[in-house]
């Protein structure tokens, strides 16, 4: 998912002040969607710097 897809998708959501949740879509793990991960803060790692030299990306960091 691009960051452009995500604000699209964000952008349908009638309710801004829902809290957004980050559910783990592995079910072969024994802990499958048992632990509730809430965004707590954005990072954002720029195309070039040190370690993403080819591909930046978007970091959602949750606290449980």
């Amino acid at each position: 998912m691009t960051v452009q897809d995500l604000i699209n998708n964000l952008n349908t959501i009638t309710d801004k002040t829902l809290n957004v949740r980050v559910l783990e879509n592995n079910p072969n793990n024994s802990d499958y969607n048992l632990e509730n991960y809430w965004i707590d803060r954005i990072d954002v790692a720029n195309t070039g710097q040190s370690g993403y030299e080819l591909h930046g990306e978007v970091i959602l960091i949750g606290e449980a």
